[in-house]
């Protein structure tokens, strides 16, 4: 009895965490930070749970033009790779402020 009980709290925790990412993404990812500014990003194209999990690497490259380079390795499920590396620019426009510019590699 006590076994199914721990397996119930456990589902029940779980199922929260399941429903509250995509709740919570809005108000975790802004543009305060270039990391935030790429999951901001993401999880406006629509992925709301790969903007948790995406593997953002700096590639130490800064552009005048463009702004710093990140690599980005997320699962993009409109895609027909799936699994496509980004590469984005995110530019400090403001004060607090990135904007952001991705695409794929070469």
């Amino acid at each position: 009895m006590r076994i199914r009980k721990i397996i119930f709290i456990f589902c029940i925790v779980l199922v929260f965490f399941i429903i509250s990412l995509p709740i919570l993404a809005p108000i975790l990812h802004n543009d305060n930070s270039p990391r935030s500014a790429i999951r901001n990003y993401i999880q406006n194209a629509g992925h709301p749970y790969q903007s948790f999990f995406a593997v953002i690497k700096d590639k130490n490259i800064k552009d005048k033009q463009y702004g710093t380079l990140y690599d980005v390795i997320w699962n993009d499920w409109d895609n027909v790779t799936r699994s496509t590396g980004h590469l984005c620019y995110a530019k400090k426009i403001e004060e607090g402020t990135y904007k952001i510019s991705c695409g794929t590699g070469p």
